[in-house]
């Protein structure tokens, strides 16, 4: 993909990611309702497997930017997310581009079975990253002591990271699969 292409896709996408976020937010768990699911993670996967971990971290970065400025009620918020987020879809990003590339029986399945793979390798990541980045964010924000995140990553913290990750994942490989049916997922690299 040209330069100018790729920036404008990278912004595109980022646009769509923050449009998600913005509309599309519910609460997932009774125990934590301020933690909310959102698609946009999704967006930046797509990105991960058509232009590379760098670019799906820029959609992130980007969608994050656009929050913080438009909607945020402070950086705490948006700093949370670009972690977990650029997390997610950088790990399963590259290990997505370190799959085989010969053909193989089952084409797009296969592709869509490597992305499953690829996302429960992100969902993990994201998990284990945000274990300390609470500490330290919730410490920032609200000057919450140790114990009372430990208390919290248990009931809050980890099943939200990892249901909002493995929601986003299944999406992703839902919209990769229709994309790759249209051709439209190869990297320019690979084409």
């Amino acid at each position: 993909m040209a330069p100018v292409r790729s920036l404008v896709f990278i912004a595109m996408l980022a646009a769509m990611a923050f449009l998600l976020m913005a509309t599309l937010n519910v609460p997932v768990l009774p125990a934590a309702p301020y933690l909310r699911y959102d698609p946009s993670d999704a967006v930046g996967l797509v990105a991960a497997v058509t232009m590379g971990p760098a670019a799906a971290v820029a959609v992130v970065f980007l969608k994050d930017l656009l929050w913080l400025f438009l909607r945020a009620r402070g950086p705490f918020g948006p700093a949370a997310d670009f972690i977990a987020a650029a997390t997610f879809v950088g790990v399963a990003g590259w290990v997505y581009h370190r799959r085989p590339l010969r053909a193989a029986p089952g084409g797009p399945r296969r592709d869509a079975a490597w992305l499953g793979l690829a996302c429960v390798a992100g969902v993990t990541a994201r998990v284990l990253i945000m274990i300390p980045a609470n500490y330290a964010i919730l410490y920032l924000q609200f000057g919450m002591p140790p114990a009372r995140v430990t208390a919290l990553l248990l009931p809050a913290i980890v099943p939200f990271n990892a249901i909002k990750g493995a929601l986003n994942g299944a999406l992703a490989v839902m919209l990769v699969s229709v994309l790759a049916r249209r051709g439209m997922t190869q990297p320019a690299a690979r084409r």
